[in-house]
Parts: C-alpha cells; structure tokens; sequence
C-alpha cells in the first residue's frame, strides 16, 4: 500500500500520497498511530479456502446486502464452533453445510456453534446472509447537494483489518483462499473485482450482474470490490488484459498517467524470472480514496488524484511511476508472497518500495534512481521516531507498523543488499524466494533461506544489524596524508550512540582516492568504533570519498577543506557524491568562491537533481550573489522539475526588487504551470506589498484542475494576511473543488487565530464525509493553537467511521493543543513551502514554522502527483 500521500522523493513523492499525509508525515510529526489489531498471526482453527461473495448495495441507505458462503476445512481436531470476523453487520441468517444453523454475535466476532465436534480435515460450506451500513472497509461516493455532478462510485480498503467491515470473513492474512464475487449494480455502471471477468448478464429493474472469479489464492485483505461510474482505456501483457479505470470525464487522463503499465510487467517479470501470476491486472483510480493506492490481487485502487491532467503531467519527470511500480511490484511481493503477520510487513512494503527504484533504474536511468535513494536517507534521517525501531518488530502497541522504516529504510535495505551480493546472486535468490513461496505467507527467515539455497551466502549477520537492529551508522570522518609512506590514514569513528537496539555497524565500503595520475578504489569494512585505515596513494590526494555512490545507509561528518569540497562537486563521478559536496559547500555562507561554484553547478551538473539541490543550497545561503545566479539560471533551465525549484528558492530573498518582479512576473507568465505555482508559493513568503493582490487574481483565473488557483490559496497561510480571511471561507465552503477547499482550510487555519468564529467554522468540516475536506481541517484545528477546538476533535475521534488514517492524526492535534508550547511538530500541513519568519519570536518557534513550512512544499507537490504518497504512505502509522 502507499500512505497517502505517497512517500518518496520522485513522489515530491512515494513515495503512498498523499505518504498520508503519510511517507512524510511519518518524517516531520511524531505523533501516535493507528496500529493493526493483531500483531502476532493468530492461531487458526479452520483454512479458509473459497469464499463466493454476492452483494448488491441499497444507495440511499449506503448499505450493503450481502450473501457469502465460506468453503473451509478444519486444522484442529475437536473445534466445536467456527468464527467469523464482523463488525456492524446484521446477520440475518446462517446455514451450515446447507442446513440452517444458529448463530450468536459480538462486537466483532460471528460465531457459529457446530452440531458437534468437529475432525481434522472436516469441511464446512458456512453461507452467511447480511446487511449493514460499514463504518469503514466499503465506502460510497455519491452525488449530493455539493457535488450533484459527482461520479458514482463504491469502493473498499481492506488493509489493514477493515474488510469485516462488510464481509464476515476471516480478517488477517495468514490465509489464502480463491474467491469469486458476485456484484449487481445499475445497468450503466462498470465493476472491477478480483481475478477474471466471467460474465455480465441482466438483473432485470436496470440493474446487470457481474463475475468475478479468482482462481489464485491470496490473503482476504487484498478482496476488492468497485462499482460505479467509470471510463475504461483497454491494454494487454503477453495476452493478458492489462485495464485502467478513471471516474467518468477523466478517461483521456488514463494513457499519460498509466501507460508504461506493460512494460514495468515485462521488466519484473525479466527480473524476478517468475511471470506476473494472475489473471488480469486492472487499475482502478476512485475519489476520495483513504490511502494513496493498494495491491488488491489483479486489481489496484489508487487514488483519483494520480489522474494528472494531461496539460501538467509532462512536468513531472517519472510522472505517476512511483506509485505504479510500488502497487504493481505487491503483486509478487504482498499478493503472490504474502506476510504472515503485520510484524513483517517490511516483506510486503520494502519489496514494493525497493521495486520503485527498480522501475526507475532501468526506465529514467542511474542518476535518476540515485538521487531518489540519496533523497530517501535524507528524509529517514530526519524521522527521528523511526531510529530506535528495528524493520521486523511486534511492539507496535503505541505506534504502527506501517512506517518509514517498513518503506524507507527497508527498500534501502535491499538495495544494500544487492550491492553487497551483486545483482546476479541477488536476483537467484529472488527468484527461490517466490519458487518456493509463491502462494504462501512468509516471515523475514523464509526470505534468508531463501537467498542462502540459492547463492551460497551468509546473511545472517546482515539481517540481523539492519533488519532485527535499528538504527544506521553515523560517521565521523577524517583523513592525512604521510607523504614518506605514501598513504592515506583514513579515521573512521561510528558516533551512533549505542542504546537499545541500536548498535555498532559492520558495513563493507568503497573507498576512491584521487591523485595527479587518477582514481583507485579500495574496498575496507568498517566494525568497530574507531579504526584508521591505511590506503595507498602515490601522492597527496585531490579527492577522497567514502562509500563512492553512497550504497550504505548513513550520515556522515567528513571533515575536508573548502577547496576539496570544490573539486568534489565538479569531479565526482556519481550523483550521490556531488550532491553531498552540495550540501557541505550550501554551510559556508558568505564566500563567493562557493557561490560560484554552485551557480557552475546550477548551469552544468549533467544530472537535474544536482542541479535542483544546488539551487536549494543558493536559496538558503542568500546574498546578492545568489540571488543573481538564481535569476541567471530561470533563462537556461527550461526543464520544469528544475525550473520550479529554482524559483521556489528565490522564495528566500526577501527585499530584493529584482527577484520580487521576476516572481510576479512568472506567476502571471510562464510556459511551466509547476513554476507558476512555485512562484505564487514563493510570493507568500516574501510578504511584498502587492502579493495579496496577486494571489486573490490568482485564485479568480482559470487553470487546468485549479492548478494554480491551489497554489495562490496555499500561498494565503504563508502571507498571513488578515485581508484572506473573506476569500479563504468563500473557498473553503462545500460545494468548493475539495482539493482547493483543502488549500483554503489549511490557510484560514493559520490566520486570525484568536478568532473563535474561524475555529468554530473550521470545526464544523469536521462532520462532512468528504476525507480529504476532514484531514485538512484536523489539521487546520491543531495548528490554531485554539484549545476550544479540543471538543470537537474529541466527538470525531469517537465516531465510528474514521478511515484508516485518521484517528491517529487526530489524536497527535488534540496532544498538540494540549501542549501549545512545547516547541513540538504535531504538524499542520497548512504552511508554506519554504522557512519565514514568526512574528511570536524564538528560535525554536522558528525552527518548528521552518520545518512545518518544508512539509507543505512537500505536501504540496505530491498531492500535485498523486498525488499522496503505499506510503498508505499506506497510511501514516508510526
């Protein structure tokens, strides 16, 4: 799943989203989660092997009418009764094996007493009649007096636990059954369930029946069902249909968005040697969507905003593939090789997350698939609640599972751990793991055997300091040079401290030392504390480096002087390395020498994600010299993931005429839509004398989805001016587009805030149904500062519909306005996208404003992508 949004860097990603605000959110707020119920698998008393669901749905009444007959064998002798999970369903009758049974219920169990007790091997045919109203796992989107215009659409979730919701099922997924599934709908609407479509026939009353079969077992979480109205656009693999789906109106959006589908098939397929395993493979993008999108076996949900209007997507250099690839890659990893329980969901998630850059390697090319990962150690680095957590855990009682490290750093993982191997002996050991799993549920064990049958090689220490210890490595580094012995002593001190399950760290590293005549490259292993390592150089040294690429997870202090720094930017061979010269070189402020150099690399860097980190390294060193580069480079960077960067940097340049006009000028003209929008961002922050009237023309002109009228409202909270307050209620009112009633709410939450009557009007979205309408405004209510808000976040976290997402979000703003001044991020995602001043005064007040506002920009651009983020994320859990 991705967390939405969606979390990784190409998602800015994948990163899920909308990561849900999850991938990132999971880095900037530390806050408690949601987590699964279950986090140990269960005992279990029966297999469940084939389920035949049949549902119609009432739309007044938003309920569900289903009938389900549960085939399945008992594995424990002397069983006098089978369970179901459901939650909020009506039972109305049961029979068993045909004859009528009794039945008692409970909160979130349907038990069925058996006639006797039951043998080892004994098999049921349990049929279940039912209706309900669910409070999650199967949601209607419905036309109303907001959006009389809206799409019809039913879709469900089932990840984590929530399919029971609206199936009596057994809901955890250490086991798999075939199902097929039954849907009668209007005559007009389309369904897309799992496995193959078999057939569609008249219902009579309007209505036609459609099914579904699925013949390959899989988990009951990974049950799909939509219905509605939709637009098709048809495709194959191999002969096998290859489908996508779009709310109606939005199907000329499919093709750009979606269209590389085949062949990511055809390169996972090549790699992993094991054929893509299921009967079709269908992508179903739905409104309102609870998580950025899920791995329902042969039939994805993602979310509608991945349908970028086909005038921005060209803007985005790997588009939607972020979240393609994640969701597509589960089909092996999640759907086909399923985690046993939530603890190893790092199995699921990491693969799909490692499968990303994958995608990306062998379609957008090297440099692209490093400046994501080199981002990624970034972001996790700064989640400062994910350092004492190991990948494989169980003690998720106050936190989730589904976090940065399932995501993150378990896909930096695995990139370690094919470099380690190498790409032949880690793809053999691929391959064994799904030969031999394929249609099993796994733990982190079956993967090491796996990858031992099949290469030969020991991974056990490996696993055990990445995956079952946490943490990374932090380095301290230094070197000289003895000119007699012609060597370079190079120190390196791990200065992690050692705490918990955080210990010292035994990682192989390459070393290349330059000199007059060339590079040489020297592999060393670092496990201790504190070694110094000698290293052959013919003469003194123009450039050192260590791990050369960067393939270990890791931070790093190395201690250099300016004019090594220098040559590293300009002589380094791989992205990682320049990048990191960018980032020391961005801390010497006021030298033009270095000004210089990032304006060289500004121009020239071959790579565009050197280029963008060299403009942000500008923005923030600040001064006439790079304010003037920065302008320079808006005439020679037409590339618009380039471009919007560097005019998002000028954001920082306050009181300067010259960038003040350049700005205005790009967000009434520009061929970029991202730059205008960046422009618009960026306006806000500086606070000059004609913004306000710049974004209020803004927000009345037309562009494509409101593109650039969301950017002017987001830019509203940034400029706090109190003269936005009339416009930001007008667009925040229902009947709004709900992604520029979001913008406006994140905005008016961030102004006036002693008024009670804003708080008071925030509060009231609260009770909506539409999900993104509610998040923005919990959000909205914890940035305020406003303690009256307390009762009404208070009433929703006790309502029973919250989606997978929210109540933990909720909670982390009730803490927040419980401890006004704590200095801590319970995150509002309502600011800007760059630092500014606070007016309240502090540094650590303008820390946390600095840090709130990046989360925007963040935010901001995936929600432009996806958007989002499998994060789930999948959701936010941390």
């Amino acid at each position: 799943m991705i967390r939405e949004p969606h979390r990784n860097t190409n998602h800015h990603r994948s990163r899920v989203a909308f990561l849900a605000l999850a991938a990132l959110l999971a880095i900037f707020i530390a806050a408690p989660q949601l987590r699964a119920d279950e986090p140990y698998a269960r005992n279990r008393d029966y297999d469940l092997q084939h389920s035949k669901i049949a549902l119609r749905f009432d739309l007044d009444q938003k309920k569900v009418l289903g009938e389900v007959t549960h085939s399945l064998s008992i594995l424990r002798g002397g069983s006098t009764k089978i369970a179901f999970d459901s939650v909020g369903l009506n039972i109305q009758s049961v029979t068993l094996n045909k004859a009528p049974a009794k039945f008692e219920t409970s909160a979130d169990k349907l038990i069925i007493p058996l006639p006797a007790s039951a043998k080892t091997g004994d098999k049921f045919d349990v049929a279940i009649r039912y209706e309900g109203k669910p409070a999650k796992g199967l949601y209607f989107i419905l036309p109303d007096k907001d959006y009389p215009d809206r799409p019809k659409q039913i879709w469900t979730q089932g990840e984590s636990e929530d399919t029971r919701y609206y199936l009596p099922t057994y809901d955890y997924p250490n086991d798999r059954l075939t199902t097929e599934t039954i849907l009668t709908v209007p005559a007009s609407w389309i369904t897309v369930s799992n496995g193959k479509l078999i057939g569609v026939s008249d219902a009579g009353k309007g209505l036609k029946t459609w099914y579904w079969k699925e013949s390959v077992p899989s988990s009951t979480y990974l049950i799909t069902v939509v219905a509605g109205e939709f637009d098709e656009v048809k495709d194959t693999w191999r002969g096998i249909p290859v489908t996508y789906y779009a709310p109606k109106g939005r199907g000329d959006r499919l093709p750009i968005n979606y269209g590389r589908t085949p062949a990511m098939m055809e390169l996972f397929s090549k790699k992993f040697g094991v054929d893509y395993a299921w009967e079709k493979y269908a992508q179903v993008m739905v409104d309102e969507f609870v998580a950025g999108g899920m791995e329902n076996s042969s039939a994805t949900t993602n979310n509608s905003n991945s349908l970028v209007h086909p005038k921005i997507a060209p803007e985005y250099f790997t588009g939607q593939d972020d979240l393609i690839s994640h969701e597509l890659g589960h089909q092996w990893f999640g759907d086909l090789v399923t985690c046993k329980d939530w603890g190893e969901i790092w199995l699921n998630e990491g693969f799909a997350t490692f499968l990303e850059a994958v995608w990306t390697e062998a379609h957008f090319g090297k440099d692209q698939a490093d400046y994501e990962r080199w981002n990624n150690a970034r972001e996790w680095f700064e989640s400062s609640n994910l350092w004492k957590k190991p990948i494989v855990r169980h003690d998720f009682d106050d936190s989730s599972e589904f976090d940065g490290n399932a995501y993150n750093k378990a896909g930096w993982v695995l990139f370690m751990l094919r470099h380690q191997i190498g790409e032949d002996a880690f793809y053999r050991g691929i391959k064994h793991y799904l030969e031999v799993n394929g249609g099993k549920n796994v733990v982190t064990s079956d993967l090491t055997k796996a990858i031992e049958e099949a290469t030969h090689t020991n991974v056990d220490q490996f696993f055990s300091q990445w995956l079952y210890g946490a943490g990374a490595p932090k380095f301290e580094l230094s070197y000289s040079y003895d000119s007699e012995k012609h060597q370079v002593m190079l120190a390196v001190k791990q200065t992690q401290k050692i705490e918990g399950r955080v210990g010292l760290f035994r990682v192989p590293a390459e070393v290349e030392i330059t000199t007059a005549s060339g590079p040489k490259l020297y592999d060393i292993t670092v496990s201790k504390d504190h070694q110094t390592f000698p290293l052959p150089a013919e003469s003194a040294p123009l450039m050192v480096l260590f791990d050369k690429g960067g393939h270990v997870l890791k931070s790093a202090e190395f201690h250099k002087e300016k004019k090594e720094w220098l040559y590293q930017l300009k002589n380094a061979g791989d992205l990682a390395d320049r990048a990191d010269a960018v980032v020391a070189l961005g801390k010497m402020k006021n030298d033009e020498e270095v000004i210089g150099a990032l304006g060289e690399t500004l121009r020239n860097d071959k790579t565009w994600g050197v280029r963008a980190t060299a403009a942000d390294a500008l923005g923030q060193m600040g001064g006439a010299s790079a304010s003037k580069l920065l302008l320079a480079a808006l005439d020679s960077n037409d590339k618009p993931w380039v471009r919007n960067r560097v005019v998002s940097a000028l954001g920082n340049f306050k009181d300067d005429p010259a960038v003040a006009a350049k700005l205005n000028s790009i967000a009434k003209q520009d061929d970029s839509y991202r730059a205008r929008a960046a422009a618009l961002q960026a306006l806000g922050r500086l606070k000059g004398p004609n913004a306000f009237a710049t974004l209020e023309a803004a927000v009345a002109a037309d562009s494509p989805d409101g593109f650039l009228r969301n950017a002017a409202l987001r830019s509203l909270g940034s400029l706090g001016d109190d003269k936005a307050v009339p416009l930001l209620l007008q667009w925040s009112a229902a009947g709004k587009p709900l992604d520029s009633r979001t913008a406006a709410i994140n905005s008016l939450g961030r102004l006036q805030k002693d008024n009670k009557e804003i708080t008071k009007q925030i509060a009231a979205y609260l009770t909506e149904p539409h999900f993104p309408v509610r998040m923005a405004s919990i959000y909205a209510l914890g940035g305020r500062g406003d303690a009256t808000a307390i009762p009404a976040l208070e009433a929703l976290l006790k309502s029973d519909d919250l989606s997978i997402e929210m109540a933990p979000m909720i909670k982390a703003q009730i803490a927040r306005l419980k401890k006004p001044t704590d200095g801590k991020l319970g995150a509002n995602p309502g600011a800007g996208d760059s630092g500014e001043e606070s007016s309240e005064g502090g540094d650590e007040k303008l820390a946390t404003e600095q840090r709130l506002e990046k989360l925007e920009h963040l935010l901001q651009e995936m929600n432009e992508r996806l958007k989002s983020m499998e994060k789930r994320f999948p959701p936010p859990k941390q």
